[in-house]
């Protein structure tokens, strides 16, 4: 069945952190008052930052679309949905209302939990799925900010991450429909985090062969991170996942959490950006617990802790620490 929905969402007054709120309050005034035109559009300038005409009708026809305000004859009245809303603030309902309308919003939530990190990231994961729209970083993005609004996603400098909210919405969708993450030859690549085990899975060793196969020297760079890397790491990633068993090779403390599966939530850190061109290999990759991961990139001893976390895998893939660092000039 063809899906019907539209591509594009439009923003609401009051920005990321008060759109909700504003949402709801004018659902509440068009529910008791269920006013014309006129009336709404004089509340809209009295009551939020709404100042051009044009801007308000194009905000309200898009609470039209999600099914949140109704017009019958020149009036304006809450749908069941719209009312519900109104009463109870439940962000639930509009994150419903936005995926039941528009397209797109799955799939973020998939690319997200597969390790799609940056809006280029995410906009890539989108236009495999949607290939016949253009799909600029604009709409991308007001997508996300609705995700923000409604608390399933949250902004760490350039980098987006799902809440305990986000990732039990990604928990119900299936991969395979919304989420074509494979090469451009159509591979899927389902995120590991969903993958069933496999024979090969349960022996290290096997891993490790696997992840040697599918080394490489150089990642051809292109000024940003993008998905390739996740494409060919896979095996590696599971490698180094495996070869942690359930602890953080950069503070050595257990993992905090289990993923769905059950399966130890550490993060598969390049020590050389493979963005820049560095080397994807054993040797060069470390199993780290979220704050660790976070550190490197974002702390203050960043740099630091990296060339830190190149020691310790000389250490753990027992490989001098001379091969390593000279891996970073290739």
């Amino acid at each position: 069945m063809a899906d019907e929905r539209r591509m594009t969402t439009d923003r609401f007054f009051g920005g990321v952190d008060g759109r909700l709120s504003n949402l709801q309050v004018m659902l509440t005034y068009v529910h008791a008052e269920k006013p014309d035109q006129e009336d709404l559009w004089a509340w809209l300038q009295s009551n939020t930052a709404a100042r051009s005409d044009s801007t308000i009708e194009k905000y309200v026809q898009f609470v039209r679309a999600i099914d949140l305000l109704e017009r019958h004859d020149g009036t304006y009245t809450s749908t069941a949905r719209g009312k519900a809303f109104a009463d109870t603030g439940d962000p639930q309902l509009i994150f419903t209302a936005l995926t039941e309308h528009v397209k797109g919003f799955e799939t973020i939530l998939l690319a997200i939990d597969s390790g799609a990190r940056t809006i280029e990231e995410i906009q890539k994961h989108l236009h495999r799925m949607y290939p016949d729209y253009s799909l600029p970083t604009s709409i991308v993005g007001r997508h996300i900010e609705w995700f923000r609004a409604v608390g399933a996603i949250e902004k760490h400098d350039d980098m987006y991450l799902l809440t305990g909210f986000g990732q039990a919405e990604a928990r119900k969708l299936d991969p395979d429909q919304w989420l074509d993450s494979g090469s451009e030859t159509g591979e899927v690549n389902t995120p590991p985090s969903r993958r069933g085990s496999s024979k090969e899975s349960t022996d290290l060793a096997s891993l490790r062969e696997q992840a040697e196969r599918d080394a490489t020297d150089s990642v051809s760079p292109n000024g940003q991170r993008t998905t390739t890397e996740y494409d060919r790491s896979d095996a590696i990633r599971q490698y180094v996942k495996r070869r942690a068993d359930g602890v953080c090779e950069g503070c050595g403390d257990p993992v905090p959490f289990t993923n769905r599966r059950g399966d130890p939530y550490l993060h598969a850190h390049h020590v050389h950006e493979v963005a820049g061109g560095g080397p994807d290999s054993p040797e060069t990759v470390i199993a780290l617990c979220p704050n660790c991961h976070f550190r490197v990139h974002h702390g203050r001893d960043g740099a630091v802790y990296n060339r830190e976390l190149i020691h310790r895998l000389g250490s753990i893939e027992d490989v001098p620490i001379e091969k390593i660092l000279a891996t970073e000039e290739l």
